[in-house]
Order: C-alpha cells, then structure tokens, then sequence
C-alpha cells in the first residue's frame, strides 16, 4: 500500500527537521537534507526557495531562522495535541520521529 501524500506543512517540517539535524552534526549540506526529508532534489529546491521567501532558513550557507526554530516549536505542540486528543485529521502517525530529540 502506497504512504499518504504529504501536504505542504509536513515536508515543511520534514525539510526543517532535516536541516537542525544536520546542523547538529556539523554542516547541512543540501543533499542530506534531501535524503532525510524523502523528495526529489528538484521538489527540495523548490521548497527549500519557499522556505527562504517565507524567511524560515537561510540557503548560503544553509541554516534555519528563528521563525523556522517557531514553526518547528509549533508543529510539534500541534502534532502533540492531535495525538492526545485522537484526532484523525493530520497523518502523524509515524512521522518526524527520526528527528525527535
């Protein structure tokens, strides 16, 4: 059975729990990022450009802004909320757990 599409918010946390994964362990380099956040290279820059406009990371070098740092903070409470109260809108199942602390 194929996985559920992704919508926009989750690769958008896929992409920024990449990226502050990477960082982590030294540098974030594009084609890590692209490898954990599972999209084609050409899909990651389109998003990773997104994500720039939206002033949520920085490309050169390859950082995440303090409103990317919020989004994560936020995406986590909600992912939190929607587990504990069981409701069955966002598939957040399974993922990000590879990025969780």
């Amino acid at each position: 059975m194929p996985k559920p599409k992704r919508n926009k918010m989750e690769i958008y946390n896929d992409i920024l729990s990449a990226i502050k994964l990477e960082l982590t362990n030294g540098e974030a380099k594009p084609t890590r990022v692209q490898s954990l956040s599972n999209l084609a290279y050409d899909k990651l820059a389109r998003y990773l450009d997104e994500l720039e406009s939206k002033k949520m990371i920085v490309q050169n070098p390859l950082g995440i802004t303090e409103k990317g740092h919020d989004f994560l903070q936020d995406y986590d409470r909600i992912r939190d909320f929607v587990r504990e109260m069981g409701v069955k809108y966002l598939d957040v199942s399974g993922r990000g757990e590879i990025y969780e602390r």
